[in-house]
């Protein structure tokens, strides 16, 4: 069966035939930025105009291959034909056949769309949350640092010292009015990223965690085991160990006795490892049932022990 494979070499596409004739060069763009911009974002990318006329020139006999999964659909979105992701073995030979770009101007061109993609990955609301979660983080040790420096400073009834007493009671006053709005900032963006664990275990807990895991993604297929100790600064081992880790500041913990803090972060660490699956896949609201569980569990650890 006759193919024609579509397939990309720096900032040119080609359609290539079979290995004996020389393939058909198509620029993305008239220049680099235009090359760049089209391929940055594979949902958007458009294909050449003369590319898209001569696949639509093929016989119908003809299957259309893609080099990869992204140029697939985007050839079979913009030829409506339809189009198959090459096997290795079918594009081996082709892509031999293809002209070797200059290796400056393709080196260009892929550290631009790796920069550019990166750019968009970073203003993602997942990045702008881990950014969040961490930059808070270090703002509240800061004030702790600053809370427990103040509390030794002595004055010893100089006029000096009690100057900048003053002036460092000011600076300090102004970075708890920051810290304010930075967990603002947070608390809105944990509650539209992750709902569902923001509800269970707080916001600035939710974010953390998140950060801590480096996405969502890989904390919704964290266990329960590894979420209930991530954040933890001593590692496990067999006879003493951490119980807990970020979760110990989680919402109700702290209205559970804390010879059972134990068995709520087993519990709470299950809840929060089915919060944050829906969160990265379902995207469904379980908020309410989740919330009820954990609050019929702190009731039990409550109640004394028989």
């Amino acid at each position: 069966m006759a193919t024609a494979l579509v397939v990309g070499r720096g900032p040119t596409l080609y359609l290539a035939r079979e290995p004996s004739e020389p393939p058909l060069p198509f620029p993305r763009g008239p220049d680099l930025d235009t090359a760049v911009a089209t391929v940055a974002d594979p949902a958007a990318e458009v294909l050449p105009a003369d590319l898209v006329e001569a696949i639509a020139a093929l016989p119908a006999s003809v299957t259309v291959l893609a080099a990869d999964a992204e140029l697939t659909e985007v050839v079979a979105r913009a030829t409506r034909r339809r189009v198959r992701e090459a096997t290795l073995a079918e594009l081996r030979p082709m892509m031999g056949a293809l002209p070797l770009a200059p290796s400056a101007r393709e080196r260009e061109f892929a550290l631009r769309v790796a920069r550019t993609a990166l750019e968009r990955a970073l203003r993602s609301p997942e990045e702008v949350l881990i950014s969040l979660a961490r930059e808070e983080e270090r703002v509240e040790r800061v004030l702790g640092r600053e809370e427990r420096a103040l509390g030794a400073f002595l004055t010893a009834g100089s006029d000096s010292l009690e100057e900048y007493r003053r002036e460092w009671e000011e600076v300090r006053t102004r970075l708890e009015r920051h810290h304010a709005r930075l967990s603002g900032l947070l608390d809105r963006s944990a509650r539209s990223v992750v709902p569902n664990l923001s509800s269970l275990v707080g916001e600035k807990v939710a974010a953390r965690l998140v950060a801590a895991a480096g996405g969502l993604s890989p904390l919704g297929r964290m266990r329960s085991a590894r979420l209930q100790l991530l954040g933890s600064r001593r590692r496990p081992s067999p006879d003493r160990g951490p119980r807990y880790g970020l979760l110990y500041r989680a919402a109700r913990m702290g209205d559970v006795p804390p010879g059972r803090r134990g068995a709520f972060a087993r519990s709470l660490a299950a809840l929060a490892s089915i919060a944050a699956r829906a969160d990265a896949t379902t995207h469904r609201d379980l908020s309410a049932i989740l919330v009820a569980r954990r609050d019929r569990r702190v009731e039990s650890l409550r109640s004394p022990r028989r």
